[in-house]
C-alpha cells in the first residue's frame, strides 16, 4: 500500500520542498515546491507566507511530513558515557551537556546517535534551541502539517549519501549556508563529528580557510576522543556550495575531490524527473534526502514530538524486544515440541492399539488370511456369528442363549462370591444351580436378576446349607 512523504527543508533564506508516492518497489516523485522568504519584514511572517504558497502548490493533505532544521540553532557534542542501555542515557544525556551548554537544559531538547561501543558508548549528541524549534512547529501546525522527523537538513542528506556511498567509504559532508558551513565527518558508516564554521570572505580563502579549521579539528578529535577521520571524498550542497568550487575533479579539498550530491537524484528505489532550473541550482536535493530518510526507513537524529520513529523505538529498546522476542520463541518452541511429542505419543499408541486389534482378530478368526481393516472386519464376523445362529434362539421365544448369558454376566458382577455349576435352558424358562456364602447372597442374585429385561420373574426354588455348613446351594427358575 503506497503512502506520500513530504520532504520539507527550511533554511535561512528559503524553502523547498518534494512530494513522493511511496510503495513496496520504491518511490516516485510527484511534485516538488522552492520558494525564497521573503527578506523584508518579520521572518516568521515570511516563512508563513511560503508555508501557505507550498500548501497551495502542492496540496499534501495526508502525507507524512520530514522536516528539515537549518544548524544556526543547533550545537554538537562528542562524548563518551560508561554504559550501553539506549533508554538510560537518552534520560541522563542533559546532565552530561549541562557543564558544556550556554543554556539551561530545559529551554533545549536533546537527541543523539550512538557511534561506537567499547566498554561504554560513545555518542554524537545534538541539541537543539526549544524555543525556535517550537516556533517553527507553530508555524508548520499553522498549515495543519506535523512533522514526524525533524532533523539537520545537512544530517538528512549524509544518512543518504552513507547509504549509497557504503560503510566502508570515510568522506567528509559539508552544508552550505549564507553564514556559516556544516561540516559532517563520516567513518565506517556513521556520523562521528559535526562541526559548524563561519564563512570567510569569497573564494579559494573560504576553502583554505575551512581546510584549516576541519584540520585542527581531526586533530583535537584524534588526540580527546581517539576518533579518525581518513576521508576520500568531500561532498558539498546548500545555497553557498559554489563557494567551494564547481563541484568537478578540479574541486579538492585536504587533497581530495569535491563533488556536489547531484548523485542522489539517482537513489535505486526513486524514480524521478529533475531536470527543471530548481534541481539544476541544487536546491532541491536536501529535501528530497529529508523525504528518503522516511521512505527508506533510515534511523537518525529526531526532535520532532508527534510521535518517536520505528528506529528511534527500536534503538532506546532494542535490548528489551530481543530479549521478549527470544523467550516467546522459546516458549513457543517448548509448546509446539510437547504437541509435537502428545502426537508421536498417540501416533505410536495407536499403533500399538492397532497391532492388538489385528492379533485378537487373527486369534479369533484364523481362517481369514488377509487382514485390512481387522476392526471392521471382526464387526462383520460377529454380524454374520448372529445371523447364522450362534447365539441359539429358543423355540417359542425370541431369547437366545448368548442375550442371557449376558444378562447373567451384568447383573451379576464379578465382586458377588458366587459358583453357577448348571444352567438348563428349556422352552420357557432357565433353571440356575450353584452355591453361594450365605441366604443373604441368593436373595441379592433373585433381585439383581429380575432386573434383567429379558427375564419375567425369578423364584429360588430351593435354599439350603451344604453339609459342611460354609455354603448355601440354591436353585433359581428363570422365567423367560
Amino acid at each position: 500500500m503506497s503512502h506520500k512523504v513530504l520532504g520539507l527543508e527550511i533554511s535561512e533564506t528559503a524553502i523547498a520542498a518534494v512530494l513522493l508516492d511511496s510503495g513496496f518497489k520504491g518511490c516516485t516523485l510527484e511534485n516538488q515546491f522552492y520558494a525564497p522568504i521573503p527578506a523584508d519584514g518579520d521572518e516568521s511572517e515570511g516563512l508563513s507566507k511560503a508555508l501557505d504558497l507550498l500548501m497551495e502548490s502542492l496540496k499534501p493533505a495526508g502525507a507524512t511530513c520530514v522536516l528539515g532544521i537549518p544548524t544556526t540553532f543547533i550545537s554538537f557534542r562528542n562524548l563518551s558515557v560508561p554504559f550501553t542501555d539506549l533508554k538510560k542515557i537518552r534520560q541522563l544525556l542533559p546532565f552530561e551537556l549541562e557543564p558544556t551548554l550556554p543554556m539551561s537544559v530545559e529551554s533545549l531538547v536533546f537527541d543523539f546517535e550512538a557511534v561506537k561501543q567499547n566498554g561504554g558508548q560513545e555518542l554524537l549528541a545534538f541539541v537543539a534551541e526549544k524555543e525556535k524549534l517550537d516556533r517553527y512547529l507553530a508555524l508548520l501546525g499553522a498549515v495543519n502539517l506535523h512533522p514526524v522527523i525533524v532533523t539537520p537538513s545537512g544530517y538528512a542528506a549524509t544518512r543518504i549519501m552513507t547509504r549509497m556511498a557504503g560503510p566502508e567509504n570515510d568522506y567528509l559532508f559539508i552544508d552550505t549556508s549564507q553564514t556559516h558551513h556544516t561540516v559532517y565527518a563520516v567513518s565506517e558508516g556513521q556520523v562521528r563529528m559535526v562541526r559548524t564554521l563561519p564563512v570567510g570572505a569569497g573564494g579559494y580563502p573560504v576553502m583554505r580557510s575551512m581546510e584549516m579549521a576541519i584540520k585542527r579539528t581531526f586533530t583535537l578529535l584524534q588526540e580527546n576522543m581517539g576518533i579518525s577521520v581518513n576521508p576520500s571524498t568531500v561532498y558539498s550542497m546548500g545555497s553557498q556550495y559554489h563557494l567551494l568550487g564547481r563541484g568537478d575533479e578540479t574541486s579538492r579539498l585536504m587533497g581530495v575531490s569535491i563533488k556536489n550530491i547531484n548523485a542522489i537524484r539517482t537513489f535505486p528505489r526513486l524514480t524521478a524527473k529533475t531536470d527543471t532550473p530548481e534541481w539544476e541550482a541544487g536546491h532541491m536535493d536536501m529535501a528530497l534526502s529529508l523525504a528518503l530518510m522516511e521512505t527508506e526507513t533510515i534511523s537518525g537524529i529526531n526532535f520532532s514530538t508527534e510521535r518517536s520513529t520505528f528506529q528511534h523505538f527500536w534503538g532506546e529498546h532494542r535490548k528489551n524486544i530481543i530479549v521478549s522476542t527470544a523467550l516467546i520463541i522459546l516458549v513457543i518452541a517448548t509448546v509446539l515440541t510437547g504437541q509435537f511429542m502428545r502426537l508421536n505419543a498417540k501416533e505410536h499408541r495407536l499403533a500399538e492399539l492397532d497391532q492388538q486389534i489385528e492379533t485378537v482378530f487373527k486369534s479369533t478368526f484364523p481362517e481369514v488370511t488377509r487382514v485390512v481393516d481387522p476392526l471392521q472386519q471382526m464387526q462383520v464376523k460377529i454380524k454374520e456369528a448372529g445371523e447364522g445362529g450362534t447365539g441359539l434362539s429358543l423355540s417359542g421365544t425370541n431369547a437366545r442363549v448368548v442375550d442371557i448369558l449376558d444378562a447373567l454376566s451384568q447383573k451379576i458382577p464379578a465382586s458377588v462370591d458366587v459358583m453357577i455349576n448348571r444352567m438348563v435352558v428349556g422352552k420357557d424358562n432357565v433353571m440356575l444351580s450353584g452355591n453361594t456364602k450365605n441366604f443373604n447372597t441368593v436373595d441379592d442374585i433373585k433381585g439383581r436378576l429380575e432386573s434383567a429385561d429379558i427375564f419375567k420373574s425369578v423364584t429360588i426354588s430351593s435354599a439350603d446349607l451344604e453339609k459342611s455348613g460354609n455354603r448355601v446351594r440354591f436353585k433359581l427358575k428363570l422365567d423367560i
